[in-house]
């Protein structure tokens, strides 16, 4: 599927770098210890500086090519040190000492890039550092990752081989629940259950409202409810092309008194590479979840979703398009939306490149 001359077939879809992703969990950085991660086809190490400032540098040494992340490659300072030949950048990107002497030369700098911390997330810009605009980051009072009447942790990393589209739509689609994840988070009356679709933005949601449902074993012990049955709002929410919010409210209905519940899921999606992506994954809810196992229980119901997809990616990469057409149903106007929406980012960052 092309949309303006943008390839946004699942599978091989195009991504935007002027864009914001999340690079990592804040907790994985530190100034003792390095991380690298592949980042829309870039290779990325992040570290701290002493103050504890978290930053980002093409991870490559343009002196003979050794990755800053690895061997004998350290934090040194505030700067990196390969671990070849010793010499050191600062998180400006720019050339702080060669050990061997002489002057620096000129080129002998190290791309580095915009970063941000909010909440648990690093927020990376791949595109044009002029055009990082921080207002462009998710609202994160929205997600309910700065609400003071929501309670999060940090959660789970995931890498998914597939194409980014792939997890983006697979994660706003409530008509595979009934059908992949078994009776865990809904009792077969999802996937026929009527929605309306609201666009704002970057944001395209679907929403469903059930009356007197019966709620899975699962979300009973979530919520911790004193019945089964529960009024439920749930809204699925794709920010293209990065995050999507999979929104629940439930009233009680054994509890009339109560006030109603909330269960946020957010799950950020970066493009490692054209059929790589990484998934960070945490709840923010109204309620102080103390069960042990809540990680992993999101883990493996993820994972079902995980497994479909690379399979999904498997066959088209070994059919090719030409024999892997998409046919799209009426519950597919969001993706379908928000695929518009991706498309005009990547043709206007095109326009951008054209006029530079």
């Amino acid at each position: 599927m092309k949309i303006n001359g943008i390839d946004l077939l699942p599978g091989c879809a195009e991504y935007p770098r002027n864009q914001w992703y999340v690079a990592a969990w804040a907790h994985e950085v530190s100034h003792e210890q390095m991380l690298t991660r592949w980042i829309c086809g870039d290779p990325v190490v992040l570290y701290r500086t002493e103050a504890g400032q978290p930053a980002a540098l093409f991870d490559r040494c343009p002196h003979r090519g050794m990755k800053f992340s690895s061997g004998t490659g350290k934090v040194v300072g505030d700067t990196l040190q390969c671990g070849y030949h010793g010499i050191r950048f600062d998180a400006a990107g720019r050339c702080a000492e060669v050990p061997s002497g002489g002057a620096i030369p000129a080129k002998m700098a190290v791309h580095s890039y915009p970063l941000l911390e909010r909440s648990h997330w690093l927020w990376i810009w791949m595109g044009d550092p002029a055009l990082a605009d921080p207002a462009l980051i998710p609202d994160h009072q929205m997600l309910g990752l700065q609400d003071s009447l929501l309670h999060s942790e940090p959660g789970i990393h995931l890498e998914v081989k597939a194409n980014y589209l792939l997890p983006l739509e697979n994660l706003v689609d409530a008509t595979h629940i009934t059908y992949l994840h078994h009776g865990l988070i809904d009792n077969g009356n999802m996937a026929a259950h009527p929605y309306r679709m609201e666009v704002e933005g970057p944001r395209v949601s679907m929403v469903r409202e059930f009356s007197n449902e019966t709620l899975p074993v699962m979300l009973q012990k979530a919520m911790s409810l004193k019945g089964s049955q529960v009024n439920r709002t749930l809204t699925l929410t794709s920010w293209a092309p990065h995050l999507c919010l999979i929104a629940q409210r439930f009233t009680d209905l054994a509890d009339p008194g109560s006030l109603p519940q909330t269960i946020h899921l957010i799950v950020a999606l970066t493009p490692g590479g054209a059929r790589h992506t990484h998934q960070f994954g945490l709840f923010a809810n109204s309620f102080k979840s103390t069960h042990p196992g809540r990680l992993d229980d999101l883990r493996n119901l993820l994972i079902e979703d995980v497994i479909a997809i690379e399979e999904i990616q498997q066959v088209f990469d070994s059919l090719g398009r030409e024999r892997a057409p998409e046919v799209s149903v009426r519950s597919d106007e969001g993706a379908i939306r928000t695929r518009r929406l991706i498309a005009d980012m990547v043709a206007r960052e095109r326009g951008l490149e054209q006029a530079a």
